[in-house]
């Protein structure tokens, strides 16, 4: 969901827009000329508290629970449906309906899929109430085309936002997650084994001698290394573990239910699957780590690894496991080989 991109303050702004929008046609077609039998005062009362409530959105929107925001919008669809009943007789009913689309913008964009369900099926029956008895000559095939039309919007909100959420959290070369999408897993992964009473431990990976490689043989030479590196360590990883890609030759691995011993096997292991050398740091969860804290301290090791002369790893607290001896060949040959 958008929710994953957009800070909450954003989305706030961007709910209080659709609302005024809401609210301002609703005014507007009070004030303009419509025909008779619309009833004024009741356009103007729902335009009114459309506003009053987009001035709440962006006061404390932010502040406000997804449970709420839902009922908010379904409250919404309701109030549409009233305003099609209000322009009871007249065609000023078809354009009462355009009001369902920047509801129905939030919703697509906002809620899980399961909400955006129930929201369409809740927008489907109150607009079918509404137009089926406002008396308006077309008003069934009206229903139909906002039905089609609000289906659509939702439908293509939803893949876009599901592409925008793929490029904004995925390493575009290696497919890997990216530390954006990284550092939430690992806060849960923290709870989940806090809870359990498990150890987890963070690994910062650094290459070594990336930059030969990239002057050597150009950056698309860099870059066959790279996903190399990332198929060859994938193989030799658990389906639960996290390797993640932080940016340039730096990679991020989370180790759930693992202890710094463990890790320090497991990072041997991703040594020996390929010839390429680097450098880690390892990090162990104590009770009260966050994320943040738990990296840190995991990429102050990797520096350490490094100053101490590459191809180490070394955990937290200063052991050092030195594999400098354990690599058949550079990496730079190996990407020559397989360009």
């Amino acid at each position: 969901m958008l929710d994953t991109i957009f800070p909450p303050r954003r989305a706030a702004n961007l709910a209080a827009s659709l609302w005024a929008t809401a609210g301002a046609t609703a005014v507007i077609g009070a004030v303009l000329p419509h025909g008779a039998g619309v009833r004024i005062a009741g356009w103007l009362g729902l335009g009114a508290a459309a506003l009053v409530v987009a001035a709440l959105w962006r006061w404390r929107g932010d502040r406000l629970s997804r449970p709420v925001q839902f009922f908010v919008s379904l409250a919404a669809v309701a109030a549409v449906g009233g305003a099609v009943a209000m322009a009871h007789g007249v065609p000023t009913a078809f354009a009462a309906t355009l009001v369902y689309v920047p509801v129905t913008v939030y919703a697509a964009g906002f809620y899980p899929d399961r909400a955006l369900v129930v929201y369409l099926v809740f927008l489907v029956a109150t607009s079918a109430a509404a137009l089926f008895t406002v008396g308006v000559p077309g008003a069934p095939a009206t229903w139909g085309a906002v039905v089609l039309t609000t289906v659509s919007v939702a439908g293509c909100i939803r893949a876009l936002e599901h592409a925008l959420g793929r490029a904004a959290n995925t390493d575009p070369l290696t497919g890997l997650m990216n530390r954006r999408a990284l550092e939430p897993l690992l806060e849960r992964e923290l709870a989940r084994c806090s809870r359990l009473g498990h150890p987890l431990c963070v690994a910062v990976i650094d290459l070594d001698g990336f930059k030969h490689v990239n002057d050597t043989l150009g950056h698309h030479g860099g870059d066959r290394l790279l996903v190399a590196v990332t198929r060859s360590w994938r193989s030799a990883l658990r389906t639960f573990d996290v390797l993640a890609r932080s940016g340039g030759d730096e990679f991020l691995l989370v180790l759930p239910s693992t202890s710094a011993a463990a890790a320090s096997i497991v990072l041997r292991r991703l040594q020996r699957v390929h010839d390429q050398r680097f450098s880690a740091g390892i990090a162990q969860a104590a009770p009260g780590s966050t994320s943040a804290a738990l990296l840190r301290t995991a990429d102050a090791a990797c520096y350490d690894a490094k100053r101490r002369g590459r191809g180490r790893t070394v955990v937290a607290g200063d052991r050092v496991v030195d594999d400098r001896d354990r690599f058949r060949s550079p990496a730079l040959a190996v990407v020559r080989r397989s360009s």
